[in-house]
């Protein structure tokens, strides 16, 4: 019995080691073409994890031994992969990924079966202390355990795992919406069709219904859309809305893209079919020269800092300040600072504008906080939160997130609802908000919320009138009250 425990001892110690080695030192962070992947390995079952934050992971049966292998991707070079897909396409991209996936990994795997020999050194050295015979051996059991388990890996590693694996996190969606690959276009254009027949639906419902003052002739509707950050389902979302509701123009408070890439241009070909004036003001993830790309389309209408009027109803727009975040991280009080930085400048616009302005459109309402009091409405995004308030006799009005996700350019995040809002204005000089819907359609069911907010009934009656106290200082202020500091 005894020598039995003499025996077991190392192997349990060595696995041990093994274990704490892999655990503490074993991830490797490496270059895969322009994509920054991090390589864990790690004792448990033979799957393979590819993580991809902050949309979710996806697992796939691919090999036997008792070893579970992960790839967390930590950044995307936005501007090597541009020019990787410019220069070779796709194909061109994936064989560089493959050929530095072919050095990294070999290099990872004797850095697992390393760091397992040195985690089964230190718990030797604290078991056996100077009894070199098991601290040798317990060292050599975890060298070979994971030398060993690494080795059958390799043999038994099945890359068409990958056809199914299973998804969680916000890709759970992708698992209902494209299971075999051979059928993603059937699938979608299922889920599309599913969506049209829910919201036309609704909507004609909904219109045939007139249970307020909102729906006389003559009055003025527009769309109000924000961060669609190239969602599909988003655009078509839109469309149906500004249909369904016979919208006479929209307002698009920015983030329509993601990255900032020529690759997203593609989005202005369903903008240029909306078939109605869009007004547009760029996001923090819109790029200058897609600003420029959006000025060519016939209907749209772009404010950087100009004004323009629809249906008597004058707009001023101002562009975010901040790039991409691919192409310029900040921290969330540098972020805040430039983008508070813009306020004085557009309450200068503002009070120099030859005619009153009816509705400010920015992306991020902190660059708009000194014209409360000067304006009746301020309409913006950014936060993927709806919201609502009052200053000075100025309504703020925050749209969600109207493509329903964060990154994703093809799938909403089950989670985060379709949301957009329809402005009922009353002709006049000056025309005057007096409704607004509030529009929103879950990506997963489908089910659609129409809630209709009477401003005079839930606000009062508003009239614009500045403080009298000077507005603090951007450093005073810390942004608007209950804003997160920045969203994705």
């Amino acid at each position: 019995m005894r020598r039995l425990v003499r025996l077991a001892l190392p192997l349990a110690v060595g696995l041990a080691g093994a274990w704490l080695g892999m655990s503490v030192w074993g991830a490797s962070r490496v270059d895969m073409g322009p994509f920054v992947v991090r390589l864990d390995t790690q004792f448990g079952r033979g799957v393979t994890d590819i993580v991809l934050p902050p949309l979710g992971h996806l697992t796939a049966n691919t090999h036997s031994a008792p070893l579970r292998l992960s790839a967390t991707l930590l950044d995307v070079r936005i501007s090597e992969l541009t020019r990787e897909l410019s220069a070779g396409g796709i194909d061109g991209l994936v064989a560089r990924v493959q050929a530095d996936s072919g050095h990294a990994l070999p290099l990872h795997a004797f850095r697992a079966i390393a760091v397992a020999g040195f985690g089964a050194l230190l718990l030797g050295a604290l078991a056996f202390r100077t009894r070199w015979v098991p601290l040798v051996s317990t060292i050599l059991i975890a060298m070979s355990l994971v030398g060993g388990s690494e080795i059958l890996a390799l043999a038994t590693f099945r890359s068409g795992a990958f056809a199914t694996p299973t998804f969680s996190g916000s890709l759970a969606l992708a698992a209902d919406i494209i299971p075999p690959v051979r059928s993603a276009a059937t699938k979608f254009d299922e889920f599309r069709a599913q969506l049209e027949r829910v919201v036309d639906g609704a909507i004609k419902v909904y219109t045939s219904i007139q249970t307020s003052p909102v729906g006389e002739a003559g009055e003025i509707r527009v769309l109000h859309i924000s961060d669609i950050h190239l969602s599909p389902l988003g655009l078509e979302f839109a469309k149906q809305i500004s249909d369904g509701f016979d919208v006479d123009f929209i307002v698009d408070t920015g983030d329509t893209t993601s990255f900032g890439t020529p690759p997203e241009n593609v989005v202005l070909n369903d903008i240029a079919s909306m078939g109605r004036p869009y007004v547009w003001v760029r996001g923090n993830h819109d790029s200058r020269a897609f600003q420029e790309a959006m000025e060519k389309l016939p209907n749209a209408i772009v404010l950087d800092g100009t004004t323009t009027e629809l249906d008597g109803i004058r707009l001023y727009g101002k562009g975010d300040p901040i790039k991409p975040p691919t192409i310029e991280r900040l921290s969330d009080a540098v972020f805040e600072s430039r983008v508070l930085a813009v306020d004085p400048f557009v309450l200068s616009d503002v009070e120099r504008a030859p005619q009153p302005v009816d509705i400010v459109a920015v992306h991020d309402d902190r660059m708009a906080q000194s014209v409360a009091g000067h304006v009746p409405l301020v309409i913006s995004g950014h936060f993927h939160v709806n919201g609502s308030r009052v200053q000075d006799g100025t309504l703020y009005l925050r749209v969600g997130t109207t493509g329903g996700s964060n990154f994703a350019t093809f799938l909403p995040d089950e989670g985060i609802p379709l949301s957009a809002e329809v402005l009922y204005f009353e002709p006049g000089t000056p025309p005057r908000l007096v409704a607004y819907d509030l529009i929103e359609q879950s990506p997963k069911t489908g089910a659609l919320t129409v809630t209709r907010h009477l401003v005079e009934q839930e606000f009062g009656t508003l009239t614009p009138s500045p403080s009298p106290s000077p507005m603090p200082s951007p450093t005073e202020t810390g942004g608007l009250a209950g804003a997160a500091s920045r969203t994705p």
